[in-house]
């Protein structure tokens, strides 16, 4: 399979939903109709997608996770996705950009609580298996969207209340599923700082002393920090983060090797081919032709 266009799409939020608003709730058969969800895609805005039934495939950042019944996926800004549903698959996608709650400090606090929404690294689903919480999720959404469709001048409101403890109910099914104490999120305010910086610049090629700069701390406190919360140096969760997006380069776009070592800021495309080998124990013309083969 070699893909038609050179780029991953990247839909903003009012390029790709009907409203110009921070919000979207659609059904999920009317969601995806300006764009093709089965093509690989990324947003530069959250989603929240509810399975009503079992079928099909929804593959995020190299994992397929089968469509269950009654089960909700998550997908976080920059994270490459497509959809493969069966038709008699249907429910709800909730879209909203991060400024959406109302308050920006409020907003970062709360979306840096949820671990499916943390980084784009992370890919989770959860699945609503007993009927008292399906009957309780159910109720939130119709609130939801009856509040969506009112014509109230507070919906705006009412609407960050109803999303927050929809998101809420699903971070309880997410820590009671998981039952890890090793989740994919970071509690230490430091590391959520500096992951973030890292989602923003991972391009850029940036030291890990450059990023301590920008936080204002010396690169041995940073690396600590980081180390004792991950067990890796700042310098591994850079590169790990640049070997993610080398990946989904590789898979999902057209672009020669060499234009995805000039995309991540490498001068020397062969010092490209080195690293990602070094880290994937592959040549990256190796992990193409793999993964292709595996999910094609």
């Amino acid at each position: 399979m070699s893909p038609s266009k050179k780029s991953i799409p990247a839909f903003d939020f009012n390029k790709s939903l009907h409203d110009h608003s921070a919000f979207e709730f659609t059904r999920l058969e009317e969601s995806y109709t300006p764009y093709d969800a089965s093509h690989p895609h990324r947003h530069k805005y959250y989603e929240v997608l509810f399975f009503n039934k079992a079928g099909g495939n929804h593959e995020v950042d190299f994992q397929s996770f089968p469509i269950e019944e009654n089960s909700i996926h998550f997908v976080s800004p920059g994270q490459v996705h497509l959809l493969r549903r069966n038709p008699d698959v249907t429910g709800y996608v909730f879209s909203f950009a991060e400024d959406f709650f109302l308050d920006k400090s409020v907003s970062e606090k709360f979306i840096d609580s949820l671990p499916f929404f943390v980084h784009s690294s992370v890919s989770a689903h959860v699945s609503v298996k007993e009927q008292e919480q399906l009957k309780e999720l159910l109720t939130i959404i119709q609130n939801i969207q009856k509040e969506f469709l009112s014509e109230n001048s507070d919906k705006g409101q009412a609407l960050v209340s109803w999303m927050s403890l929809f998101l809420v109910f699903c971070r309880r099914l997410y820590i009671q599923q998981t039952q890890s104490s090793e989740q994919p999120f970071s509690k230490n305010e430091l590391s959520v700082k500096f992951r973030k910086l890292v989602e923003k610049y991972f391009a850029e090629n940036k030291s890990v002393a450059e990023f301590a700069q920008m936080l204002n701390i010396t690169p041995g406190h940073l690396n600590d920090t980081v180390n004792t919360e991950t067990g890796k140096t700042a310098g591994e969760v850079i590169h790990d983060r640049m070997i993610l997006e080398a990946k989904r380069l590789l898979y999902h776009s057209g672009k020669s090797v060499k234009e995805i070592a000039a995309t991540l800021n490498f001068e020397d495309p062969s010092y490209f081919t080195k690293f990602f080998k070094t880290r994937t124990d592959s040549t990256p013309e190796q992990f193409r032709k793999f993964i292709r083969e595996k999910y094609h």
